[in-house]
């Protein structure tokens, strides 16, 4: 079993699922070039003797390697927001989107400022599940581990007005439709296709998947009917739910989420799948130690707020996990492993 991306099918041999691989190419990294540190001397490494006394004494950019309005958006925001007004962090953080290739382009301009203490970015499950199943040297391994702060879960969710009522509305529909319904998620290759790999081998269905680059744009295509189904965080969808403008059929975690307690889990329908998702931070390589322990220690102390607690574990419907940076570099190794495992067997991964 997953620590952070647990999946479950009711049969341990799985049929390939032939999903097409639609990710953007990350070979333009030559052209980014190394950044050169900002301050400290520079040695051969390309890492700075030592770091300001004041540091950050420059602005800090955080990137979100997706489109505004996604969960890895919100994420990154609240962050940056709270680590300045819980004064946890002096200096100033600008969130910045670089979105393309299911987070290929933002891991690849991240990863080509090599040696840079001023640049950080958000991670989820797209850095390990992404160049497993495009094939590209550039992952989670060019990037400095820094903290994993929370487990996020999926929502499948339909428009209000939506005929499906259940989950079992919706399997049964797909069932006597095949590749007629049409599924909504944030590109081929990331979690949310993995996801529905899953539920299509464990339910014997075949929807219509359609990749779009960000939550936010799920969510719109979803509130116009452009789609029947899709996957979110409660992060992204949490104020549409409560507004009532659409519904959750399902959660695919272990247990029900406390601020939707009328929502299943797929387990109880009698799908075996499991899903969560991590949210963490990460950096470019060659990023200064002290610089790591800097933020690592930073991100604990946001971590260990009450007001992260209830503004945004509890309201986003999550749950904390904290983990500094070797211990999340271990745990990131074991879920690339059994990534590799699983998306072989579903077919989704390029030979």
């Amino acid at each position: 079993m997953l620590a952070s991306v647990m999946l479950r099918v009711s049969k341990r041999t799985i049929a390939a699922t032939s999903i097409a691989i639609t990710v953007a190419s990350m070979t333009f990294l030559a052209a980014c070039g190394k950044a050169t540190p900002s301050s400290g001397n520079q040695g051969d490494s390309g890492v700075t003797s030592s770091l300001p006394s004041s540091y950050p004494d420059r602005p800090v950019e955080l990137v979100v390697p997706f489109n505004p309005g996604g969960g890895s958006d919100i994420f990154a925001r609240t962050v940056a927001n709270m680590l300045q007004e819980e004064g946890i962090v002096k200096g100033t953080m600008t969130v910045v989107n670089r979105p393309g290739g299911s987070g290929a382009t933002g891991m690849a301009y991240t990863v080509g400022k090599n040696g840079d203490n001023y640049t950080l970015m958000t991670m989820v499950n797209d850095v390990i599940a992404g160049p497993i199943q495009s094939g590209s040297d550039i992952s989670y391994k060019n990037l400095t581990p820094i903290a994993r702060l929370s487990l996020d879960q999926f929502l499948i969710i339909v428009h209000a007005d939506s005929p499906y009522k259940t989950i079992q509305d919706l399997v049964n529909a797909a069932k006597a439709n095949p590749e007629k319904i049409n599924f909504a998620g944030t590109g081929v290759g990331a979690p949310d296709s993995l996801l529905l790999a899953l539920l299509e081998q464990a339910t014997g269905t075949k929807f219509n998947y359609i990749s779009f680059q960000s939550g936010g744009e799920v969510n719109t295509a979803l509130l116009g009917k452009q789609v029947d189904v899709a996957t979110a965080n409660p992060t992204e969808v949490i104020s549409l739910i409560e507004g009532g403008q659409i519904r959750a059929l399902a959660v695919a975690g272990e247990e029900r989420l406390k601020g939707l307690p009328d929502v299943p889990t797929l387990k109880e329908s009698g799908i075996e799948v499991v899903f969560e998702q991590f949210r963490g931070v990460g950096g470019p390589p060659g990023m200064h130690p002290e610089a790591v322990d800097f933020w690592a220690t930073a991100f604990r102390k946001l971590s260990e707020t009450k007001r992260w607690q209830a503004e945004y574990v509890d309201a986003n419907m999550q749950r904390s996990a904290f983990m500094g940076p070797e211990e999340f570099k271990s745990w990131l190794d074991e879920q690339d492993r059994l990534y590799r495992d699983l998306m072989r067997e579903l077919g989704l991964v390029r030979q």
